[in-house]
């Protein structure tokens, strides 16, 4: 049960002997672990107590010097949770992911002489996935403090460190305005003025413009990300319970200014590659697909901290909720998909057909395939089992295969708008992907050592480690 967080002042009491009536604050001020108290959900010996998450029971005492009635200003730090931060990475790991850094920069310097489109298609394809990764790993920790959600507390650090990619892949993005002429038709001037479609979308597609709105909206995730971090950060130090409820209204700032910025942004950065067509539920699409990403990505990164032994308070069930989430999402992809592709499929106007035939057809056909088997008539059948989602192995496995699916998604959505004939793919592609994805993950680990592994102060903690779905 999810207990909803108290705000400051509000009356508090730990599951005292004979107590009764103990209100479900989060914390109580002072409280702490005494001999046969529990921290978790519930107080202990309670009379009609209700679930109260970070509550301690101590016979006998309430709050401090056994005063009732105490303000909840101060959640306790969890009886034996992990309060040093801990690293993904040896050293010699993190050395390597920079070497891979590298040579995607060699790939892109190379490809610029051989194929600029190529070359920028995949700067493009690579920094849009993991910036949208980033972006929304931050939107699950808001959509959970929302729901008063506690059972994803104990690997919560895991999404916030993945926004430390944020800056640098606003950075890439913002360079894309230099490779525009390669990618987007609309920046070439010429163009523009002899086509009446695109003289009038030219108020909104020109590079300028384009560039400040890029700016806008990766600084918009960047700012409200970092309240969001840090006040979560800041519960380890003062291990103040309004930090709960402040994060609740950063929260709900960021799912609001995301949903309307991730929109443009998918309109801006992928579907005005091709200017003449446009989909109304083309940003729902991309956010399914990202958003299947995400969940996939926190799903390695936890389970690779768990086999480190760094996150031993994750349990099977909350591998079991977030195999959970992997399956839905992919299902919630298959199904604006098929949504898409239907509506444009039967109306069959000349405005919108060109988006499918040219990926239906030739060379193109067989990943169209793929990318609809990979990404939701497989998982359908590998992750439906309950077993299945709860063996940290095959959701590892599923979810890297996941990952990649749909990073071919987004190649699919991308790479035919200047390679009509066909797709090309060679040692380019993966040094770029590589190249930006090791930079995802290094700066994710430089970010998950800056604090405890674990949010040591939160008043959902407990609740969280106790969590068995």
């Amino acid at each position: 049960m999810n207990a909803s967080p108290a705000t400051p002042g509000t009356p508090g009491a730990s599951g005292a002997s004979g107590a009764s009536g103990a209100s479900g604050t989060p914390a109580a001020s002072g409280a702490s672990g005494a001999s046969g108290a529990s921290g978790a959900s519930g107080a202990s010996g309670a009379s009609g107590a209700s679930s109260t998450p970070g509550a301690s029971g101590a016979s006998g005492a309430s709050g401090a010097s056994g005063a009732s009635g105490a303000s909840v200003t101060a959640a306790p730090i969890a009886s034996g949770a992990d309060t040093a931060p801990q690293s993904l990475l040896r050293p010699w790991q993190s050395w390597a992911l920079l070497g891979l850094a590298v040579l995607g920069a060699v790939g892109f310097v190379v490809g610029l002489n051989a194929s600029p489109a190529r070359v920028w298609l995949n700067l493009l394809i690579a920094n849009v996935y993991f910036l949208s990764i980033g972006a929304i790993a931050v939107l699950f920790v808001a959509i959970h403090a929302l729901a008063s959600g506690a059972w994803h507390t104990v690997f919560r650090r895991v999404p916030e460190a993945m926004a430390a990619y944020l800056p640098v892949g606003g950075v890439f993005m913002l360079a894309m305005v230099l490779g525009a002429h390669s990618v987007y038709h609309w920046s070439h001037a010429d163009a523009v003025a002899q086509d009446p479609v695109l003289a009038d979308k030219g108020w909104w597609l020109n590079p300028p413009f384009w560039a400040v709105r890029a700016v806008l909206y990766v600084a918009l995730w960047i700012w409200l990300g970092r309240r969001i971090v840090a006040a979560s950060r800041r519960q380890d130090e003062s291990g103040d319970v309004a930090l709960t409820q402040a994060n609740v209204r950063n929260s709900a700032i960021y799912a609001v200014t995301f949903a309307l910025t991730f929109s443009l942004a998918a309109v801006d950065w992928l579907m005005s590659l091709e200017p003449h067509w446009y989909s109304t539920i083309y940003p729902w699409y991309v956010f399914s697909s990202m958003l299947t990403g995400t969940v996939c990505w926190i799903v390695m990164l936890v389970t690779l901290l768990k086999w480190r032994g760094v996150l031993p308070q994750v349990n099977e069930h909350h591998l079991h909720d977030l195999g959970k989430y992997v399956f839905a999402f992919s299902m919630f992809w298959g199904y604006l998909w098929l949504s898409q592709y239907l509506l444009i499929w039967y109306a069959n106007i000349p405005e919108e057909t060109p988006h499918y035939l040219v990926r239906t057809q030739g060379a193109w056909k067989p990943v169209f395939l793929v990318n609809l088997g990979l990404n939701v008539v497989l998982p359908f059948f590998a992750l439906l089992p309950a077993a299945c989602k709860r063996s940290p192995r095959w959701l590892f496995c599923w979810s890297l295969a996941l990952a990649l699916g749909h990073y071919l998604d987004l190649y699919l959505l991308a790479m035919p708008t200047a390679f009509a004939k066909g797709p090309v793919f060679g040692w380019q592609e993966p040094a770029l992907f590589l190249g930006v994805g090791a930079l995802f993950v290094f700066l994710f680990d430089r970010s998950l050592r800056r604090a405890p592994i674990v949010p040591v102060r939160d008043p959902y903690f407990e609740e969280s480690v106790h969590h068995h779905g």
